[in-house]
């Protein structure tokens, strides 16, 4: 099971892992004031995987979770997007360093090439 604060952040996710075919259930709540629609869902799950938002709110709703579903295995990965504000965010600063990487990188020169009909270097020999 994973649970996600806002959609933008299952959509980052998606982007990071390149779209993997899995086989679990998704949460996403759009708001942590959705946690009460979502908890009897979510004890049907041994295993709750939480990317939920590093702010009060969100630290709230993981405490909510763990106390609300002690036979689960919570296991809140916030820790991954650490100094941002949730996985939306973290993706979309890597893309800026992407690309600020990739304006400053050297430029390829290409190999050059003799025109059709020239002759080629000398070989060897004298």
């Amino acid at each position: 099971m994973l649970v996600f604060e806002g959609f933008m952040d299952f959509l980052s996710y998606l982007t990071i892992k390149k779209f993997p075919a899995f086989s679990l259930n998704v949460v996403v709540l759009n708001s942590v004031a959705n946690l009460d629609k979502a908890i009897p869902f979510l004890l049907c799950n041994n295993n709750i995987h939480l990317f939920l938002d590093h702010d009060e709110a969100g630290r709230k709703a993981t405490a909510e979770i763990v106390n609300r579903c002690p036979e689960s295995r919570v296991i809140d990965h916030s820790g991954f997007y650490l100094g941002y504000k949730d996985v939306n965010d973290y993706l979309r600063a890597k893309k800026r360093r992407g690309e600020k990487q990739e304006k400053t990188r050297p430029r390829h020169v290409p190999a050059m090439r003799r025109a059709p009909g020239e002759p080629g270097p000398k070989v060897g020999g004298k």
